[in-house]
């Protein structure tokens, strides 16, 4: 029953081809994410560094 039911699975071309489009796709996906988001992240913190050297902060008495 088992080895009729995966056979019928792994012969399917439909869900081979969503198999292999998942495979393919979700890691780049997941891994530009994360590129963006890193990137973002380093935009905002030269943006914050570049702001900081034009107003410094005076020392207040």
């Amino acid at each position: 029953m088992l080895d009729q039911i995966s056979n019928m699975t792994i012969r399917n071309p439909i869900f081979m081809i969503i198999l292999f489009a998942s495979i393919w796709y979700i890691p780049g996906i997941i891994l530009r994410r994360r590129i963006v988001f890193l990137k973002e992240k380093k935009q905002k913190q030269k943006q914050e560094e570049r702001i900081s050297s034009l107003y410094p902060k005076s020392k207040s008495k």
